[in-house]
């Protein structure tokens, strides 16, 4: 399974996965994880002649294995890609009024010879002026906010280069905080940008001496649906990992959500089969992340486990990302092995090859002792919010995380590390029913912590299953347990 179509968290090395299942489950014989996450056990055990379930609650992540496990007839596939990508114009509304504007021309910019040019991306930066000097500011704040005074409007670059005995971070967060006070205003500054080719004069890049670059002058606001989902649970709390914008659109600049909202009018609306519909959602989500203000100037998207707009951010133009995601699905459907799809019962009767579920690992009732061998990686404690960070995705597919059913620590959901070892005894024991006897259970947590590591063995135990090997592999502790013969 190709790891370059789109990133998911957690994802664990194929070479792990093989060792495992290589040595707890023969050829023919069922492996299932109910974590399944983006595939990859379900994929290897595939690989290796067995037969295999996956399960997880997550529907980004059921897209992901699905798409990647089952694949499409790629002909279809790439037949889809090019009437998408042949679209001539997008309508959109500029200050009131509809208007039809070339595709292309919604990421065009000014040269500095004064010709169009289409831009792959385009750098921003921020740039900050001072509104008030509060008087009980003091120390590295007080020095902050006097510095961008006197310099009238500033950008961060030019802050981190005047700052240099501070790390990144600590000015960003001392900026925030001005920020959030109302003593400091930001916004957002275009550097420079990347062209498509070259421009007439010779130019491949193009830096700006003013902040009038966009050929199409916005404000652009789309006319086909968006999602305005905001990072915050039922109760109303925001998400424990927002650090910047307050939802799932705030992550883009405007021209990017025309565009991309016409591309998933597009690929939500196209006649096909449903596997190559599959794989075009697919392709849209790995636009949707390399198109947004997530990526970074010095290459990388989304580096860290939550919702972070970098101060210096580039915006990708998303018609060349769907180009370049529909290629990486290509590369991964070409040469294929097909695999035939079934439900878990055509799987257990051996009339499919793999099954798949969206369900509540704590609640799925599974055949007793119908499965060989379960290898799983569940959420570790606290480490990643997958239903949080599914958000961006899951709302284009008007799909709401299921929170409540998480399996995770959460202080703003009230979950905490009891109710998690509940849940996760809940998980073994439905393990338990569905594992034939004598056979094996391996799960991986990615936890420092002693106590904690223990209280999960315990937990698993508590559903009458014996452990019976303790691993270490690099920041992995991984546990395998036996069902008694009787």
């Amino acid at each position: 399974m190709s790891n370059s179509v789109i990133r998911y968290w957690g994802r664990k090395p194929y070479v792990l996965a093989q060792d495992y299942i290589s040595k707890y489950s023969k050829h023919g014989e069922i492996v299932a994880d109910i974590f399944g996450g983006s595939g990859v056990f379900v994929s290897t055990a595939l690989d290796l002649g067995r037969r295999a379930l996956y399960v997880d609650l997550n529907p980004f992540a059921e897209l992901i294995a699905r798409s990647l496990i089952e694949g499409c007839d790629l002909d279809e596939y790439q037949r889809a890609v090019q009437v998408i990508l042949s679209r001539k114009v997008v309508p959109v509304k500029i200050r009131g009024k509809r208007v039809n504007i070339s595709t292309r021309k919604l990421f065009s910019i000014k040269c500095v010879c004064g010709r169009e040019a289409e831009a792959k991306f385009v750098s921003f930066t921020r740039a900050y002026r001072s509104l008030s000097i509060l008087t009980q500011l003091n120390g590295t704040k007080y020095k902050i906010a006097k510095m961008i005074q006197k310099k009238g409007e500033v950008t961060h670059n030019e802050l981190y280069k005047l700052n240099k005995d501070m790390s990144t971070q600590s000015l960003s967060n001392v900026i925030k905080w001005l920020v959030r006070q109302g003593v400091v205003k930001e916004r957002e500054v275009p550097l420079y940008a990347k062209l498509v080719k070259p421009c007439k004069c010779g130019r491949i890049q193009v830096k700006f001496k003013n902040e009038n670059i966009w050929v199409i002058k916005g404000p652009v606001q789309p006319l086909y649906w968006y999602p305005k989902n905001e990072l915050k649970y039922r109760n109303g709390k925001s998400f424990l990992k927002r650090r910047d914008a307050s939802r799932v659109d705030d992550f883009f600049m405007d021209r990017s959500l025309a565009l991309l909202s016409t591309l998933w009018h597009d690929v939500s609306s196209i006649k096909t089969g449903e596997n190559v519909r599959r794989c075009l959602y697919l392709t849209f989500m790995a636009t949707l992340i390399r198109s947004s203000k997530m990526c970074r100037v010095s290459g990388g998207t989304w580096p860290i486990n939550s919702y972070w707009i970098p101060r210096n951010f580039i915006i990708k133009n998303p018609y060349i990302m769907f180009q370049n995601a529909a290629a990486s699905v290509i590369d991964s459907l070409k040469n294929k092995r097909r695999f035939k799809s079934g439900s878990l019962e055509d799987v257990v009767h051996g009339k499919a090859d793999v099954g798949f579920l969206v369900a509540d690992s704590t609640k799925i009732k599974l055949p007793k002792s119908s499965l060989d061998y379960v290898i799983i990686d569940p959420p570790h404690t606290d480490e990643v919010q997958f239903f949080e960070l599914s958000m961006l995705y899951t709302s284009w597919l008007k799909r709401e995380p299921q929170f409540e059913n998480e399996l995770i620590v959460n202080p703003k959901q009230g979950k905490t590390l009891e109710s998690y070892l509940k849940m996760l005894e809940e998980v073994s024991k439905n393990i338990h029913h569905a594992l034939k006897p004598g056979k094996y259970f391996t799960v991986i947590l990615h936890e420092e912590d002693q106590t904690i590591l223990k209280s999960c063995v315990k937990a698993i135990s508590s559903a009458n299953l014996k452990l019976v090997k303790n691993d270490q592999k690099g920041d992995y502790n991984i546990y395998t347990f036996k069902k008694g013969n009787s």
